[in-house]
Formats: structure tokens, sequence, C-alpha cells
């Protein structure tokens, strides 16, 4: 088991936050196990690090059963497909991380797997295929995607139980910080782990990494500040890190809507960066907004960069 796998909550219980999807989760558990049946096909979508994967590996420690994890990327073919369904068991769980990454081309494959348990295979080709139907165990599928909108309708309609992970609020963020804390070995007093979670972006992967750099460097030095390892962390304010504030100051200086590849080539970040890590946080802050030129930014952003001017790395 690596550091990180024992960092991740395996229980219900111990997931902090997210009451209204961890209670209607643990109905729709105690339901299948009453009814020793599967339970229906999941899609968990949201940020990234919100606990998409942890959530996955919980389900199926609550339903005491085997899971499989791959990641979308590795099916692209129709043998991919078949290979993965010809190792289930039943009652299996399989947990596919950015499942819109699949091959769309072989998304109708999936919808005769997830709604009938089965697979349509076709043999020969032009006048002389056939399709054999092979029956497959039912199993649940658990999907998780940062992008909701790169999953085709269909495919979401296969999904019974679909949640949006959020990003999380502070109080919620000083629970998860808490219980990490104990598990590394890093004690910080109150406010401190309020820094920490004013500065995660409410998001709870960036608070854990966060926590195990200052115990890095309190190891080192015992004495030295939470603002000062913000610093050398390159953290800004309120979780704005170098990148963004670069970002911020792109749109700043060219004062009118820039489109997403000339910022990745200004900044020299991938645009999957700049969409996924980057941008998410700063349109929930209204430091940014999206246009039909491009992108550019609101008046708080500038009060912001405004602001913080003197703390440029």
């Amino acid at each position: 088991m690596t550091a990180s796998q024992t960092l991740r909550p395996t229980s219900l219980k111990e997931f902090k936050g997210k009451d209204d999807i961890k209670e209607n989760l643990a109905i729709y558990i105690k339901a299948a196990k009453k009814n020793n049946a599967c339970l229906d096909h999941c899609l968990f979508y949201g940020l990234p690090g919100t606990g998409k994967t942890s959530l996955a590996f919980i389900v199926a420690n609550e339903l005491e059963r085997n899971i499989k994890v791959i990641q979308g990327t590795c099916l692209q073919r129709t043998v991919d497909i078949i290979n993965l369904m010809l190792t289930l068991e039943k009652n299996d769980m399989i947990f596919i991380d950015e499942i819109h990454a699949i091959n769309p081309q072989i998304h109708e494959l999936l919808f005769s797997v997830m709604e009938d348990f089965a697979l349509d295979i076709s043999l020969g080709k032009d006048f002389n295929a056939k399709t054999t139907r092979i029956e497959i165990p039912k199993f649940t599928l658990i999907g998780a995607t940062t992008t909701l909108g790169k999953i085709s309708q269909p495919l979401q309609d296969r999904f019974g139980i679909i949640f949006n992970i959020k990003s999380y609020d502070e109080k919620s963020l000083i629970e998860i910080i808490d219980n990490v804390c104990e598990k590394i070995n890093c004690a910080l007093t109150k406010s401190e782990k309020e820094i920490v979670a004013r500065n995660s972006k409410g998001i709870p992967r960036i608070a854990i990494r966060i926590l195990k750099r200052i115990r890095d460097f309190r190891e080192v030095d015992k004495k030295i500040s939470i603002e000062e390892i913000l610093h050398r962390l390159q953290i800004i304010d309120q979780g704005i890190n170098i990148d963004d504030y670069e970002y911020l100051q792109a749109l700043h200086k060219t004062n009118k809507p820039i489109g997403l590849k000339t910022l990745s080539q200004l900044l020299t970040i991938d645009v999957s960066t700049i969409e996924t890590k980057i941008e998410p946080f700063l349109f929930t802050k209204k430091f940014i907004q999206k246009t039909n030129s491009g992108r550019t930014i609101t008046i708080d952003g500038k009060k912001w960069l405004e602001k913080n001017i003197e703390k440029k790395f």
C-alpha cells in the first residue's frame, strides 16, 4: 500500500464533508446489500482532487466487493472492453478513472454491457459478419471524470447514480486536515490549520499536498512559519499560486479577450492544464470570465492583482 493510499478514507463515516452525497450513497448501498444485488452504475464528476476515487473505493469497501481499476485512456479498442469484461465475476465492481477518455467509437459496446450485462461481438467481415452475444456476470461500473461534457449523453444515461463532487467548504477541509495531520504526524495550531484550509482552493488533495510539505520544512526548521512555507511553495493568497498569478497577469497586460491556445503559448502551459488546474478556481472566485472572443480578467481579478503585486516571486 502506498503512502497516498493510506491517507484515503476507507468508509463513508471516515469521509469528511459531502453529507448529502454520503447519506444518499449509504441508502443505495444498504438497499443493494438487503437485496443481495449489484449497486446501480455510478458516475462521479467534479474537479481533480475532490474525492471521486476515494468514494469509488469506499463503495467497494462498504459492499465488500472486489474492485478493478483502469484508466479511460487504456480503453481505446473493442478488444480492451472485451478483455476487461471477461475478467469479471458476479457482483464485481469496475472503476474507470477519467472515463471521458474512452474512445467514443466503442461507447456502443458499453451500452449493452451496462444495460443487459452482455457483450455483442461482431465476427467476420462485410456480408459474412455475424453478431454473437456473450453473457457476462452482473457488475457495477463506477466512472469518474473531471469533464462531464466530454461524455456522450447516451453513455451518461446508462448511469443510475450520478453525483457532482464540488469543492469543499472551509469547515470540511479543516476536518480533513485534522485527520491527515494525525496520520502523517504533523502538529499544527488551530490558526495554522485555518490558513492551510484557506489556501487549498477547496480541494482536499491540495490541502494534503501542503500538509506534507509543511511536515518536511518543519523536520528541518521547527520555527519556520506557515506563511514562509506557503511563500516557498509559491502560494500567494487564497490558494492562488504562481501559475494562476501569471495567467491573471497575461489577461491584465493584454487588456482584451485572449483565446485558450494563445494563453497556452504565452504561459508555456498546455491547454488541458489551464482548463482543469488553473481556470476552475479563478472562475469560482469571479476573477476571470469567458466571452465569445476569449478569456478576460474581471474587476475583482484586477483588484486581487493590485493587492498582491508585491508578492510576486
